[in-house]
């Protein structure tokens, strides 16, 4: 190893190392402020009944089968939701006029709680999977639009009188100037529509389910096992850095093609 991968490395142990201090410190003051109150411990349990926990349901298969079930839910939702989303927002900047017409629906879509729209849902797609996707594709779906529109619209007009003056016609424009100058917009949607689809999928299981991590909090709730609840929780987190991580990834390999900086 020379000395430059030797230096960045050791910088990101040591950024890894700090991070994990903020929870290493709560972790401790959680232990500290249930060791000796039984009544705490029920209330809020303790992070070793919350380690037992995480052994226990990984041991029996239980939360690697939820966790699987609530990924799938999330990742179909996501992409569906962030692709098509992405071609409607982009297609906006063919007709001003759809524009305009679309956006007051849009809005006021997006301004709706997911929540609210969750038993509307589940009674038009059943308690299964599908109706879970439905959950994860509507609010990534939005927020989709909506960047890529924005995104869109925020060619540089210098460009796009650039693009004029050559002769381009209007796909040639779209397909080599607007496309990849929205890639930043939409990847930043990306990112927003992560935590979106899992709590999508999270408040469809919350509601009616046999199976996923919602249903895993929800029923362990039902019994006062704060532990599991805990332990369903982190598996959420988790997977939520995970699919933040593969999101970052994905980011690196398109901003390739986006378009220049104006200087």
């Amino acid at each position: 190893m020379n000395t430059t991968s030797h230096s960045r490395f050791t910088k990101t142990v040591g950024h890894f190392l700090l991070c994990l201090l903020p929870l290493l410190f709560f972790i401790f003051a959680w232990e500290l402020a249930t060791a000796w109150e039984p009544k705490r411990q029920f209330i809020f349990s303790t992070p070793l009944k919350v380690w037992n926990a995480l052994i226990t349901l990984t041991l029996s298969g239980s939360l690697f089968k939820h966790a699987c079930i609530t990924v799938w839910e999330a990742v179909c939702g996501f992409l569906l939701g962030t692709s098509l989303g992405a071609v409607v927002g982009l297609s906006f900047w063919h007709s001003r006029l759809a524009a305009r017409i679309a956006r007051p629906y849009i809005s006021m879509i997006g301004s709706i709680p997911i929540f609210a729209m969750a038993p509307i849902i589940i009674v038009w797609f059943g308690i299964g999977i599908t109706s879970k996707i439905a959950l994860a594709f509507l609010p990534t779906f939005i927020v989709a639009v909506t960047q890529s529109y924005q995104g869109a619209m925020s060619v540089e007009q210098r460009f796009l009188r650039m693009m004029q003056v050559v002769g381009a016609k209007r796909m040639q424009v779209f397909r080599l100037l607007v496309i990849p100058s929205s890639i930043v917009w939409v990847v930043n949607a990306m990112k927003l529509n992560i935590g979106l689809a899992l709590l999508g999928a999270f408040v469809g299981e919350f509601i009616s389910s046999e199976q996923g991590l919602g249903y895993l909090i929800v029923k362990a709730s039902g019994l006062y096992d704060m532990a599991t609840v805990f332990a369903g929780v982190i598996a959420l987190a988790a997977i939520a850095l995970i699919l933040t991580a593969a999101v970052d990834q994905l980011e690196r390999y398109l901003l390739r093609w986006k378009a220049p900086e104006a200087t």
